[in-house]
């Protein structure tokens, strides 16, 4: 598919945002799947009421991503098209849908060493791009008892594949593992076929989600940051960029 059919495809529920003169404004770009665009409002409700000194304004298209490797392949038109100082990414859960075999034997939908790859394609496209950054989710856990399509072993290695590249790459991580519990002793986070997400859990991954995009737009401002994309790269690269200390 070439790119303008690609964007074609893409229906955008915000297009491209002219920043008011007189406010400084910072654009978001959320690229998720089923649970992550039923989170939109959510996010945008947190990030209007987040106390930070510049204007949050979401931007994306208005359509679910199925995995990694859909988001791979469009990340760079969507960065051209969109311009946004973050884009936070929350899919991955369809790539471990698992399909039964004819010899009984099942498997995740994909394999782990193609979405380490795609996952640093993402982060390829971004840093090309010299102006954005990016966050990525890690997956929520499944219960217990309904793990026939998404196991939570293949939950927990798919995690740590994110969370090794993050770091390895120098990207959040935000950890939708730890704001969902499967066992909760209150309101169930998760949906009744184990898999979705409840209003409650929503909400926990919603403000997981905002906390780590308003960190990501904190970090961006340190001098540290600018100074290696003023030279992409320099002396500091394979420093860590710091954390902004109220959210660390």
């Amino acid at each position: 598919m070439s790119k303008t059919a690609r964007l074609e495809a893409l229906a955008t529920y915000n297009r491209r945002v002219i920043p008011d003169g007189t406010e400084d404004q910072r654009l978001v770009l959320l690229i998720g799947d089923e649970i992550g665009r039923s989170m939109r409002l959510r996010i945008v409700e947190r990030l209007d009421a987040a106390d930070v000194p510049f204007r949050p304004a979401v931007v994306g298209c208005d359509r679910p991503f199925p995995g990694f490797e859909a988001v791979a392949d469009t990340m760079s038109e969507l960065l051209q098209t969109f311009r946004p100082h973050v884009a936070h990414v929350a899919v991955g859960r369809d790539d471990l849908r698992r399909t039964l075999e004819p010899d009984g034997i099942s498997h995740p939908a994909r394999r782990l060493v193609d979405i380490r790859r795609d996952l640093n394609r993402i982060i390829d496209a971004a840093k090309q791009s010299a102006d954005t950054d990016v966050v990525l989710s890690t997956v929520a856990p499944v219960r217990d008892d309904l793990q026939e399509e998404i196991r939570d072993d293949d939950v927990d290695r798919l995690n740590v594949v994110i969370r090794e590249v993050g770091q390895r790459r120098d990207v959040l991580v935000d950890r939708w593992d730890r704001a969902i519990d499967r066992r909760s002793e209150g309101p169930d986070h998760l949906a009744d076929d184990g898999h979705g997400l409840s209003s409650h859990g929503l909400d926990l991954v919603a403000s997981s989600t905002t906390t780590a995009i308003v960190d990501a737009l904190i970090r961006a401002e340190n001098p540290w940051n600018r100074l290696t994309r003023i030279g992409r790269g320099g002396p500091l690269d394979g420093i860590p960029r710091p954390r902004h200390p109220e959210l660390s």
